[in-house]
């Protein structure tokens, strides 16, 4: 059996599991700034060279006056955008600690998690082959779209637009992820094989 083969469990398997704790990671870090424990600032620094984390395009979990119950919203009022990097935000009296990615991002995140978890029912988890190219440009096209216009200033995009585009480019990553990722496998334990028999 080829090596490629015996290791896509493990691959697969870890693949999912870096998908689980980068998506926590995400939702971890207000958690924790909300209760001034260590490491908040550490995760959202890790995640800025990818994301601009401009507060108005993104999402904030509040923490409501009755000291106990969370939930998830816009940083700001939608009409609100202000090109600015605060963490923590006061909205309608109620303190908001920014997640530390936009919401396209975490859309793209969360459901490259969910496409993750869907993909054994489409497609072998051990395959180093692509779907078809064009399901890739067609998933591309609303998040296109989306941050196009608003780049060229002909539109601002709301946060739930931005979820949704990302979402669906997000879901498809997986079936073109995971083939690389087997490839790579292969080729390293090929080489290992080789060097063992040298």
């Amino acid at each position: 059996m080829p090596m490629s083969l015996r290791n896509a469990p493990l691959v697969y398997a870890s693949f999912l599991l870096f998908l689980a704790a980068f998506n926590a990671s995400i939702f971890i870090a207000p958690l924790l700034l909300m209760e001034n424990a260590a490491g908040a600032e550490l995760i959202y620094a890790a995640f800025s060279p990818t994301c601009h984390q401009l507060t108005s395009r993104s999402l904030c979990i509040f923490k409501h006056s009755d000291g106990g119950s969370l939930s998830i919203g816009n940083c700001y009022e939608r009409q609100d955008y202000r090109y600015l990097r605060e963490n923590v935000v006061l909205r309608q009296g109620k303190a908001g600690y920014k997640l530390p990615v936009c919401a396209r991002d975490l859309g793209i995140y969360l459901s490259m998690l969910f496409g993750a978890i869907i993909l054994p029912f489409f497609q072998k988890p051990s395959s180093q082959e692509f779907p078809s190219k064009w399901i890739l440009v067609a998933a591309a096209i609303p998040i296109g779209l989306d941050g196009a216009t608003q780049l060229l200033g002909l539109r601002e995009s709301s946060n739930e637009l931005r979820l949704a585009t990302g979402a669906i480019i997000g879901v498809v990553l997986p079936f073109f992820v995971l083939p690389i990722l087997n490839s790579v496998a292969e080729a390293a334990s090929k080489s290992l094989r080789q060097e063992a028999k040298r």
